[in-house]
């Protein structure tokens, strides 16, 4: 009888025992279930921060390149301004070349005859027509006014030569006529010297095509004067 009760017992403490172990493991394992939800959540949270900071900086180097891009681009023309001019020739691998620096001839007439409306549509048409005249790689700019500038990283001064005179004949060729009727040309002129692009040397590379400019007024106007060692 003794030993029958001490059975008894010791399977009522076991019974006892595994309900407490299924409790434990079941509260463990809601534990576990709640731990990996939190966790979940957090990983998503992260990851939607993540997403938006990256889009975020994502947006403002578009719109630093955007700011950047326009702080070098001529607004009106198009073409680079003479800050953008500097740095795009500072850029490139060779140092030397040539320098054109063309004018487009009485412009001051033009904009006391037919407005300034009409002398920023020829200053847009002259611009076009230099950028779409010259190679890929020469550089187009204005540098101010009625002045534009072309860089011509090559030391072939026969080439030179004929995208010169090229330039020149598509100016005057060009047809001004929906901009007024009674407009019926412009012409530029232009000089251009051989020298070194580097910023201490540019200053001297550009005076001399400047004077070089002049000549081509003094002469005539509708040309230009390049150069040749």
């Amino acid at each position: 009888m003794y030993i029958l009760k001490l059975v008894l017992f010791s399977l009522s403490l076991f019974s006892s025992f595994a309900f407490a172990s299924e409790i434990d493991w079941q509260s463990k394992a809601a534990d576990h279930i709640r731990l990996n939800i939190i966790l979940f959540i957090n990983l998503g949270l992260f990851i939607l921060i993540l997403f938006f900071s990256i889009r975020h900086i994502k947006k403002l180097k578009r719109l630093n390149i955007t700011i950047t891009n326009e702080s070098l681009i001529d607004p009106l023309t198009k073409v680079l301004n003479r800050k953008g001019f500097h740095e795009q020739v500072s850029r490139l691998d060779k140092q030397s070349g040539f320098l054109l620096i063309a004018d487009i001839d009485n412009f001051k007439l033009i904009n006391d005859r037919f407005g300034h409306n009409a002398g920023d549509k020829v200053l847009q048409r002259v611009a076009h027509a230099l950028k779409v005249k010259t190679r890929e790689k020469d550089i187009v700019g204005r540098y101010g006014g009625e002045e534009f500038v072309v860089f011509f990283p090559s030391n072939d001064v026969e080439t030179v030569k004929k995208i010169s005179h090229r330039l020149v004949l598509a100016i005057a060729s060009l047809n001004l006529n929906d901009i007024s009727p009674e407009l019926t040309g412009v012409t530029i002129s232009a000089g251009v010297d051989k020298g070194d692009t580097k910023l201490s040397k540019f200053e001297r590379l550009y005076e001399n095509a400047d004077q070089l400019l002049y000549k081509a007024k003094a002469a005539g106007k509708n040309q230009v004067i390049v150069f040749d060692n």
